[in-house]
């Protein structure tokens, strides 16, 4: 791979040839592979039969339901010929395994067929009949309704089947959930083994195992939902009188806790290395996802069981039998570890403080990701995560660079509680970048409290001494960046970066509504309606990209002098607002070292039209949304740069028609002699010779307001070119907001991507033209 090198003064130029290294795959991508080879293998099996089963007598439907449910989970939709023959088999089959009912009623709700509510009922009647009942208490589910021991395996799919039909309409009484609950609080194990589940829970001596205590915290997840109605007593201020309380938490907690400790001989209890391990897998994300929790045991849960299970994958594109559970399941069940964890997170709920205080409210993220959504992104599966890194203590800042990076898949931080007190210093290093990075941070006081709220005031002044939070005007696009809502509904404070509002904090509480899932009426609707602009506002209407996606950080300090022989971009300084994004150079030059392999200077030199250094530098770019002038001596300074092969890139911020106003006219000035137009869309600076990939189409927003996404266009630079060479490149729609990660749903420019593309070609055509 060619590794260019321009000279940071006119007199010294070169290139240097580097070998070609061989990157590794990035996981996100092997991941994505591995996903559609077990699809491909799925195809393979069913053989337009319509199910998977290899004995239709033994407990018929359940590998097709198991498949059913990967394949869909997967991304296969549901009117592909397969599914809708394999979903003609399931409703053949009558209820009569628990197994089998519990996934077949999960395929009946996520197939989301209006035929198949009565079968979803009937299943869910069938699974409560099926309870192995005791003077009144649960003691779980056995294979049939037939009498038999009962095991927490069956009982896991069982209340998976309930859950689901729940879900999918089906009515439930709550007493089926209170028995639930009470029957894994009370099977939960005590002693030396406290806080897991064995297989039998009626059978003294049994220990506990990974895959049922999974199951058996995954249980408590789930009835704690089933069972939160109204139990916090919401109050009309949207304060709550049991904020905090959940009568399960105690048994969760050990459960985590059992998780955590090592075994007898030293060996960790959560690992994904087990004889059953796709299904152990399946379990744990299950976990994770329900508690929404990124680390168990102090483990990145969901990196761990990829990096695993990728790994493992055969030359037929299946995982091998193991233990008892041939190699259809198997794949089956690594296709739902790798696609259901790979959601793309929404949200991230920030841990603070000594104890569990950030999360008084168990649901509330998880009842607005799903409103998200269904209302803003048109059922696209979207997840939350709790992110705690109290614990973390890196050896480097390059390790705590990595960190934020990984985080950064997850576009909004989410900050609350009664108070903020006890954040160490790695965690605001930490929330400070991300920020910085293009993170976008929601905080609320919980239940309005003012302790939380002086906490972080005080926390943002110290972050942003320069920056203080500021009362949010009521002219701000956040106000209708989905719907309209009043700003008298919830007055919010706010921290402005570049183009972009980064930081959102509400005094009044909100996320009790949420909890409720009150979606509909009085403040609860404004409560989501007024989350539902921030998400807007935040991400740009823009999907979150899929977990593992990391975005690669550099320490800037560590480059105090640029090497020689580094290209070093010169931004230039006008009287106007010039630099209302600081970070899009570094940001591009960073890309373009990661990604091309160029040789390049981070930080940009900031210098303005008349600085006598201007012309040691050859690339230079000009920014901003307000009105500028250049005064003759800096036209006659930037001219003899440009004409002896320098090249000037220049944007409007958020497509500011102020800004382009003012450009036309100094490119008038500039060249009078040469006017600017458009780059024809077969022009050598969008090719693959300049480029590796040609540029054929980005993504842009048009114009600003409420609801406006981006769309797909032809390129629509334009420019000056003086003999033959493009010296001037222009884009009348905003990058530098873009490259910086800071676009809001009112900037009329192109997304982060199309922002690389486009200024990377100026880059490129620059060193190659």
């Amino acid at each position: 791979m060619l590794r260019w090198a321009l000279s940071l003064c006119v007199f010294i130029t070169g290139t240097l040839l580097a070998q070609p290294v061989a990157e590794p795959e990035p996981l996100v991508d092997r991941v994505r592979t591995a996903i559609d080879r077990g699809v491909r293998f799925l195809r393979r099996q069913e053989k337009g039969q319509g199910h998977w089963e290899k004995s239709i007598a033994e407990k018929p439907g359940g590998v097709t339901a198991l498949a059913l449910l990967a394949l869909l989970n997967s991304g296969v939709p549901v009117d592909d010929p397969m599914i809708q023959r394999g979903l003609k088999y399931l409703r053949t089959v009558e209820p009569r395994f628990t197994y089998v009912v519990g996934l077949q009623t999960m395929v009946f709700v996520e197939a989301n067929d209006p035929r198949d509510k009565q079968r979803i009922q009937t299943n869910v009647d069938w699974l409560i009949g099926a309870r192995v009942m005791q003077a009144g208490n649960l003691l779980g589910w056995g294979y049939t309704t037939e009498g038999g021991l009962p095991d927490n395996s069956n009982t896991q799919y069982a209340l998976l089947g309930l859950h689901a039909g729940r879900m999918g309409g089906a009515k439930i009484d709550v007493g089926v959930w209170q028995s639930i609950r009470d029957f894994y609080v009370s099977s939960q194990a005590q002693g030396g083994d406290a806080g897991g589940w064995p297989y039998h829970t009626d059978r003294g001596g049994r220990s506990s195992s990974l895959t049922m205590t999974v199951a058996g915290l995954c249980g408590l997840q789930i009835v704690g939902l089933e069972l939160n109605r109204s139990r916090q007593e919401l109050q009309a201020d949207g304060s709550a009188r049991k904020c905090g309380i959940y009568p399960e938490d105690e048994a969760v907690k050990r459960a985590f806790e059992w998780l955590a400790r090592p075994t007898i001989d030293g060996q960790t209890r959560f690992r994904f290395a087990d004889t059953n391990a796709y299904y152990n897998a399946y379990g744990i994300e299950r976990a994770g996802r329900l508690t929404g929790r990124r680390f168990i045991a102090g483990r990145d849960w969901y990196r761990e069981g990829c990096e695993y299970i990728v790994d493992r994958i055969t030359d037929n594109d299946s995982w091998r039998e193991s233990g008892l559970i041939n190699s259809e399941a198997n794949t089956c069940l690594a296709l739902l570890f790798l696609s259901k964890g790979r959601t793309p997170v929404l949200i991230s709920k920030w841990a603070h403080g000594p104890a569990e205080g950030w999360n008084n409210k168990h649901f509330d993220l998880k009842h607005l990701v799903e409103f998200a959504s269904k209302e803003i992104f048109k059922g696209q599966p979207l997840a939350w995560q709790s992110y705690d890194a109290r614990k973390l203590n890196f050896g480097s800042v390059k390790q705590r660079l990595a960190e934020v990076g990984a985080l950064l898949q997850s576009p909004i931080v989410f900050i609350n509680g009664h108070e903020l007190a006890g954040m160490t210093d790695t965690q605001e290093q930490m929330l400070k970048q991300y920020i910085e990075e293009g993170g976008f941070v929601i905080a609320e006081a919980c239940c309005g409290r003012r302790e939380f709220a002086d906490g972080f005031r005080r926390l943002m002044a110290k972050l942003f001494p320069d920056n203080p939070l500021r009362p949010l005007p009521p002219e701000h696009p956040i106000w209708n960046s989905w719907a309209v809502v009043r700003p008298d509904i919830s007055p919010l404070e706010a921290i402005d970066l570049g183009c972009k509002t980064v930081v959102v904090f509400s005094p009044r509480p909100l996320s009790g509504y949420w909890e409720e899932n009150q979606v509909s009426e009085g403040r609860g609707r404004d409560a989501f309606r007024l989350a539902g602009n921030l998400i807007a506002y935040a991400t740009g209407l823009e999907l979150p990209k899929a977990r593992l996606t990391t975005t690669e950080l550099i320490d800037e300090r560590s480059e105090k002098v640029a090497p020689r022989g580094f290209l070093k971009v010169a931004q230039l300084r006008h009287e106007g607002d010039w630099q209302p994004a600081p970070r899009a150079m570094k940001n591009l030059m960073r890309h373009l070292r990661e990604r091309e392999k160029l040789d390049v200077s981070l930080a940009p030199e900031e210098l303005t039209f008349t600085h006598p250094d201007v012309f040691k530098y050859k690339f230079l770019y000009l920014h901003g949304r307000s009105g500028f002038t250049c005064p003759p001596a800096g036209i006659e300074n930037l001219r003899a740069n440009l004409s002896t092969g320098g090249l000037l890139l220049a944007d409007a911020c958020c497509g500011s028609k102020t800004f382009d106003a003012a450009f036309r006219e100094f490119a008038k000035k500039l060249y009078p002699e040469h006017a600017l137009v458009p780059i024809p869309p077969n022009d050598p600076l969008y090719s693959a010779d300049i480029n590796g990939t040609a540029i054929g189409s980005v993504k842009v927003r048009m114009a600003g307001g409420p609801g406006r996404g981006y769309e797909n266009a032809p390129p629509a630079l334009e420019g000056i070119a003086v003999d033959g060479r493009w010296v001037v490149v222009y884009s009348r729609f905003d990058l530098g907001c873009a490259l910086e990660k800071h676009t809001s749903g009112d900037c009329v420019g192109h997304d982060h991507d199309s922002a690389l593309k486009l200024a990377g070609a100026a880059v490129n055509y620059l060193l190659k033209k």
